[in-house]
């Protein structure tokens, strides 16, 4: 039996097209999910009939692998076939790290629910119930097209599905309020015309936030929860009260709680999902505010690849560094009883020299498991973070309208960066975690961030975002052609009324 359909539009009961030697149908295309004929021929002959087991009943939930099933690289979706190794939930900060793990079922690529992506999110039946929520993740297709817009690519999305489902499945009851809040708001920002946005729930919101003051952490999936739970209530805030400058401080608030569980955490490829997100999202917003981030990632000996730090977390720490340098220098200016930092230049030529001589990790893996596209939006990603840390320098030396020739240097930098990326990659790309690097250079230069923005604009979550920066931008602009004397960071206080993220 030839099968002529993608899974997807199988699924569905649509019709699937290709165009020319296009790998993909003209639907994954346009959802940007993976597209794949992996189910098995039909069965030809009557279909068996069900025979009821000698003691009670049984429903199987996952599928064996046969040899010569697995995909590699970018067909990766596969691969959620697996169990997961992750840490045991019996395990807290008190105990030894031990090589102990559990196995936990993961979500697997068969068909939990009848009904495609689009035409699941547009019925009038709401997501309510923890159930509800373990449909959503347990369907990849599904899970994809929410949770797309946080990865770089789609082969992050296995691992993402899998240690979401593990989390929601030990801490549903911390969990649910706040993920279905989210599930049901991220509705609004997907491409499909057949999608019907909710308007967002307030109320489930407001539950899940209480559920994160009120959480206490005492194993591993406890502080994954945490982690994860914050960064859902970040979004939500973010795309539901959009000139809010509040966000920060609910992943401040997880990132405080779960801070003791790091250095296990971080030891675990599989939390990565969770870890890396709200330490890049807190170290972005103090960069702005000159404040200390809560986390310095802990030194690992392995390389992080992360849906959507990417190939950032050795940089991280030194970004850390510099928020560290200006906190001190901003309050030895603003209390005349603390002493003043005297070494804040050569500090942040130290840094300088760091940041100058990092280049990201380029392990063989990353080549091997991620496509082309992927590789090309990480590398951009932590070229344009370490540009962007070397202005954000260049701006705590030099006030506004000051050394302007080194800065629009970085800026260009920063820009021609992201250009070769909205023309080689962006079309096939997923999320651009790059709005930070890009509202630096728009600081610096004007005209070029607005059209590479509106090029850009097909990242529907990053790009709102970014958008709500132009007022702060349009001031800082102002400021400095009215000849304000000092460094923009000093307007961050009076003028940036909206969250600053990644």
């Amino acid at each position: 039996m030839v099968v002529k359909a993608c899974n997807r539009c199988h699924s569905a009961k649509e019709k699937c097209t290709f165009t020319g030697n296009d790998q993909q149908c003209t639907r994954c295309r346009r959802l940007k999910i993976q597209c794949s004929i992996s189910r098995r021929s039909g069965r030809i002959g009557r279909r068996p009939s069900a025979k009821t087991f000698p003691h009670g009943q049984m429903q199987v939930w996952s599928v064996e692998i046969e040899p010569g099933e697995e995909r590699r690289g970018s067909e990766a979706s596969s691969s959620n076939d697996r169990s997961v190794r992750a840490p045991s939930r019996g395990s807290d900060t008190g105990s030894q790290q031990s090589d102990a793990t559990e196995e936990i079922p993961s979500p697997n690529n068969n068909n939990i629910l009848s009904l495609s992506p689009e035409r699941l999110l547009a019925t009038s039946k709401k997501l309510q119930t923890t159930a509800d929520a373990l449909q959503t993740v347990l369907d990849v297709e599904q899970f994809s097209v929410i949770h797309a817009p946080f990865a770089l690519g789609t082969s992050f999305i296995p691992e993402s599905q899998s240690t979401i489902y593990a989390i929601l499945s030990f801490s549903a009851p911390t969990l649910t309020e706040g993920y279905l809040a989210f599930l049901g708001l991220m509705t609004g920002h997907q491409k499909s015309l057949v999608l019907r946005p909710q308007q967002p729930d307030m109320r489930k919101a407001a539950r899940g936030l209480q559920s994160l003051r009120d959480i206490t952490i005492r194993h591993d999936y406890d502080a994954a929860c945490t982690l994860f739970l914050g960064q859902t209530m970040y979004v939500f805030n973010v795309l539901s009260a959009p000139y809010s400058n509040t966000a920060h401080s609910i992943v401040r608030s997880a990132l405080l709680s779960a801070k003791p569980w790091f250095p296990r955490l971080i030891s675990y490829p599989i939390m990565d999902t969770v870890v890396m997100s709200p330490v890049l999202i807190d170290t972005v917003e103090c960069l702005a505010h000159r404040e200390v981030p809560i986390m310095r990632i802990p030194t690992t000996d392995r390389v992080i690849i992360d849906r959507y730090a990417g190939l950032c977390a050795t940089l991280l720490p030194h970004l850390y560094d510099i928020c560290e340098c200006s906190h001190a220098f901003k309050k030895s200016l603003a209390d005349p009883t603390v002493e003043p930092y005297t070494g804040f230049y050569d500090q942040l030529t130290v840094i300088e020299q760091r940041i100058k001589d990092w280049a990201p990790p380029a392990p063989a893996i990353l080549y091997e498991k991620f496509g082309q596209h992927e590789v090309v939006a990480m590398m951009t990603q932590a070229n344009v973070y370490r540009l962007a840390g070397l202005l954000v320098i260049h701006r705590h030396r030099y006030p506004l309208g000051v050394e302007d020739d080194t800065a629009r240097a970085l800026a260009e930098s920063i820009f021609s960066s992201m250009e070769l990326f909205a023309n080689t990659a962006a079309e096939k790309s997923t999320a651009m975690p790059m709005v930070f690097p890009m509202t630096m250079a728009m600081l610096e230069i004007e005209g070029t961030g607005e059209a590479l923005l509106d090029r850009l604009a097909t990242f529907t979550v990053q790009a709102a975002s970014a958008s709500r920066l132009r007022e702060f931008i349009k001031q800082v602009r102002a400021a400095k052609q009215a000849r304000y004397e000092g460094v923009w960071f000093e307007l961050v206080e009076t003028h940036l009324q909206v969250a600053m993220p990644p």
